[in-house]
């Protein structure tokens, strides 16, 4: 809501004032790292099955998320490598239980920087079951598909990798 608040005033040549431009700097103090959050299991209307503002969770609904908020890494150690999905969120608990069900995750949902939850997904099964399964039906772009890529090509290379 606030990114749509900002582009309004934009939009509407707004931010030529004073006014504006006052409006824009209070808008960005509220995001992302400027927030504050005080309840890590906030839950927005859109993210509760039971409210009308519900957003369905789908494949590029997380895509989004892996691209803002999602990291794809490698972690070798001297003769094993693990493939690893993690998704970071300042709040709502209740999304990243979804996403860690969508991926049919063992994997739990926790806390990890101060205010933070996190879903790290590295099972070998799930990636080869579910995880690559994903990326191919939804797939990534940018430099999140670069990696990927990399991934996908480990795993053709070295069926014993993961």
């Amino acid at each position: 809501m606030s990114f749509k608040e900002a582009f309004d005033i934009l939009n509407n040549k707004k931010h030529l004032t004073e006014e504006g431009l006052n409006n824009l700097y209070n808008i960005s103090k509220n995001m992302n790292k400027g927030r504050k959050f005080t309840n890590v299991d906030f839950s927005p209307n859109h993210s509760k099955e039971n409210n009308i503002e519900y957003i369905p969770i789908n494949g590029n609904y997380i895509n989004g998320f892996i691209a803002g908020d999602g990291c794809l890494s490698l972690h070798m150690t001297k003769n094993f490598g693990t493939m690893t999905l993690s998704i970071n969120q300042h709040n709502n608990r209740l999304l990243m239980e979804s996403i860690a069900k969508y991926f049919k995750s063992p994997s739990k949902v926790y806390l990890g920087r101060p205010n933070d939850i996190q879903i790290v997904l590295a099972n070998a099964q799930l990636w080869k079951d579910v995880i690559f399964e994903h990326f191919y039906k939804y797939p990534t772009y940018g430099t999140k598909k670069l990696k990927l890529n990399k991934l996908i090509l480990i795993k053709e290379d070295n069926k014993h990798f993961i």
